[in-house]
């Protein structure tokens, strides 16, 4: 295989583990989401991330894994859409850069799926992934999402766990 012809591959695979990881979120498929990840991982979104440890600090995927059920599984819906793929291919480094723009709602009434302003968050940033070949496949090593604006009720961000914790308990 040419040089030019293993970018190509290693480019669709990493445009393929985004789909994958925003699939799993959305359908809460989470052994979908997991196979994503390599089995540890730096993970870097700021606010949202700080709470479960230091961005410097590999952590066990697994437990990744727990944070985002906690908050993912509160929600009736989200909706992650991932574009814009750059990736970088270089001496000794993987990297993949994209856009994001998540919606993230708790219906009123599931019977009636229609939401007013206060049923929705909609979270639009920058994902950077960086990349490691596990078995065969491209896992995400390292994890930051750079927040450009959020729109609608952050509050819910602090009902989804509760309601997660709910239905789980």
């Amino acid at each position: 295989m040419s040089s030019i012809e293993n970018e190509l591959v290693i480019s669709a695979a990493l445009v393929d583990n985004y789909n994958q990881y925003a699939e799993g979120l959305d359908s809460k498929n989470w052994p979908l989401v997991r196979a994503c990840f390599s089995d540890k991982v730096l993970i870097d979104y700021g606010d949202i991330s700080a709470a479960t440890g230091a961005p410097d600090v590999a952590r066990n995927t697994d437990d990744w894994m727990l944070h985002l059920k906690s908050v993912i599984n509160g929600f009736d819906i989200t909706r992650h859409a991932i574009t814009n793929h750059r990736v970088i291919i270089s001496d000794g480094e993987i990297s993949c850069r994209a856009y994001l723009s998540a919606d993230h709602v708790l219906f009123k009434d599931a019977a009636n799926p229609v939401i007013d302003d206060e049923d929705i968050v909609t979270v639009v940033g920058e994902y950077t992934n960086h990349y490691r070949l596990v078995d065969g496949d491209w896992k995400i090593c390292q994890s930051a999402l750079r927040v450009h604006w959020s729109q609608g009720n952050m509050g819910l961000f602090a009902t989804a766990p509760e309601r997660a914790a709910k239905y789980e308990g």
